[in-house]
């Protein structure tokens, strides 16, 4: 609670796994330093690095507790972004663009193969974070094995209209005149900034049983050995100030239009009552997207985080996708879309 580290990797005996990693620490990115933990139990499994959400939602301070079957079969990779939980200080606010963060993805990115001797990772994005995702697929393709976007986000014009309609809509089936009041005060989006999505978020999600509540969070607090107390601070301070600096920027993301080809497989990961980043958004990209391979995930009792909701079916969906790779090349790959098929 008052010193960060992780724990190391241990076999049934206690003993310290030979081949493993665990390592909890801040590395020079683009001039500033910007922590990550990476964890597996085997060095020669390939590398999976996770983008989380936010802007500004860091994972690193609870996220083992749910990759501990991803660590099995990769060396997993969780970072803490430019201005974000454990990298928000001392960080220039002019350098908090999208631009400037899909450099440090590749940069990071350049850093890992580097250290860990290998061609290519595969990369994973969580909501915001698949923004990231896609952006640095696009431009560094060469260095990706596959992208992996959990809730994907593609428009956000069309992601909070979908949103905002949606919470409405619940609130009026429920007859919940509260609700109905307080949406109607906000009013349709685009929406100025962060906290008023925040007050819509407050009653989508009430109306979301299959939503994560923040209990996760609380319970990390109080069990984390990768944050701190001043982390925890920073972790809550930085989310409110990503989104003030990245807020337009991230209005104005439209994947349709900027991002219509990938040259890697494609894989989405889909809460099917995700009403954040609404997965009809996902659909129709996907069906959209040219890319060599590419497929939807559903995950049926998640919301918004299927990967922390249903993290042993996320741990089996990425093993397949590691298989696939390792028994087709990207030249045998043939375009395939398989956007309602349930994973099991």
């Amino acid at each position: 609670m008052f010193k960060s580290r992780t724990p190391k990797m241990l076999d049934e005996k206690g003993e310290v796994l030979e081949n493993s990693v665990s390592i909890l620490e801040p590395v020079q990115i683009a001039g500033i330093k910007q922590w990550i933990l990476v964890r597996g139990e085997d060095q020669n499994c390939p590398l999976l690095l996770f983008l989380h959400g936010g802007p500004g939602s860091t994972q690193i301070g609870f996220i083992r507790k749910y990759e501990q079957a991803l660590e099995k079969h990769f060396i997993v990779v969780n970072w803490d972004q430019r201005g974000a939980g454990k990298s928000g200080r001392k960080v220039d606010p002019s350098t908090m663009n999208l631009a400037q963060m899909v450099e440090d993805t590749n940069e990071l990115i350049t850093y890992l193969l580097s250290r860990f001797g290998k061609r290519t990772l595969f990369l994973a994005g969580h909501s915001w974070g698949s923004i990231l995702g896609v952006l640095t697929t696009q431009k560094y393709p060469e260095n990706i094995t596959s992208y992996i976007g959990i809730s994907q986000l593609v428009n956000m014009e069309l992601n909070e209209q979908i949103s905002y309609d949606y919470a409405v809509q619940r609130a009026q089936e429920a007859g919940h005149q509260k609700a109905i009041a307080a949406l109607s005060k906000i009013g349709r989006p685009p929406y100025s900034n962060f906290k008023t999505m925040m007050k819509q978020r407050k009653w989508l999600i009430k109306f979301i049983p299959m939503e994560l509540s923040s209990d996760y969070l609380l319970r990390a607090i109080l069990s984390s050995t990768e944050y701190t107390l001043v982390d925890w601070y920073f972790f809550a301070k930085n989310i409110l100030i990503s989104n003030r600096l990245l807020w337009d920027e991230f209005m104005n993301v439209n994947l349709f239009e900027e991002v219509p080809q990938l040259s890697v497989p494609v894989y989405l990961c889909e809460g099917r009552h995700d009403y954040q980043a609404p997965f009809e958004l996902a659909i129709q990209y996907i069906e959209k997207l040219n890319a060599p391979q590419k497929r939807i995930f559903w995950f049926e009792d998640s919301g918004h985080s299927p990967h922390i909701s249903e993290p042993k079916q996320f741990s089996e969906i990425c093993l397949h996708i590691k298989n696939t790779y390792k028994t087709e090349s990207r030249k045998e790959i043939k375009p395939e879309v398989l956007v309602h098929q349930k994973s099991r």
